[in-house]
């Protein structure tokens, strides 16, 4: 029989998902809405994640299509319209996957996938992937981690989903260092400048300062733990241009 202990961390995991690293390492200008549509993809593709079921996956097809339910991915009615609008300009982000075929280290594609919907009040979608973008993202030449769905699902923000992602690969480290600029480089993939300046700027609406971002998660994902529905949480301390992360589990 589970401890109390076991039954609470058991509970703030969830539903858990194995996650190839090409993944977490995968660079990309989504949103907090496009991220999770990049869970729901990967939720989809855990079979052949889990078992390397490539050749059943595909047949003698192209490419696939993935259907997925609005609810699966924690949306509220009330955001189904933003959701949607979302959605419609996902196909058009390009996304950059690390990869070892052809001597690179990383391959660009124009979109992970495409988008369809229905028009109305369908509360469902599909999105068509390119079996190579596929091959490369269920890879686990690099490694994989396992994280918690819910947990995932429950981020209030791009960042946390960015900072969760990042800390669920380190889950097996007591703590990790990342450069600073690397660390900026992982928050700032949609473009957007961020301040790493411990002064606030002048301008009528600053960008976020790192240290700002990394406090306002914390933050985030210290409630969710606290109330069992995050796995995870964490400390940092910035020095010599790296950030220190301790991982709380």
């Amino acid at each position: 029989m589970p401890t109390k202990r076991e039954s609470k961390k058991e509970q703030g995991r969830g539903e858990s998902l194995i996650v190839p690293m090409t993944v977490i390492m995968m660079r990309q200008g989504y949103d907090y809405w496009q991220n999770k549509v990049l869970l729901a993809i990967i939720d989809k593709l855990q079979p052949y994640i889990r078992e390397g079921l490539q050749i059943d996956l595909f047949g003698i097809q192209e490419d696939i299509i993935l259907s997925i339910r609005y609810k699966d991915l924690g949306i509220r009615r009330a955001d189904y319209s933003k959701f949607r609008s979302r959605l419609a300009t996902l196909s058009l982000i390009p996304v950059i996957i690390p990869s070892t075929l052809n001597n690179e280290s990383y391959h660009r594609y124009h979109r992970l996938g495409t988008v369809f919907f229905e028009e109305g009040d369908s509360k469902d979608f599909m999105i068509q992937l390119d079996k190579d973008v596929v091959h490369h993202i269920i890879s686990k030449e690099y490694g994989y981690c396992e994280l918690s769905k819910d947990a995932f699902l429950a981020c209030k923000s791009r960042y946390s989903q960015q900072i969760y992602l990042m800390l669920a690969s380190w889950r097996n480290e007591v703590e990790h260092r990342i450069p600073l600029k690397e660390l900026e480089a992982q928050m700032n993939q949609d473009g957007n400048s961020l301040e790493l300046s411990r002064t606030s700027s002048k301008k009528a609406q600053p960008a976020p300062t790192i240290q700002n971002i990394l406090n306002d998660v914390k933050s985030e994902l210290d409630a969710l733990k606290a109330e069992n529905k995050s796995d995870l949480s964490f400390t940092y301390e910035e020095g010599g241009g790296e950030v220190t992360f301790k991982i709380l589990v």
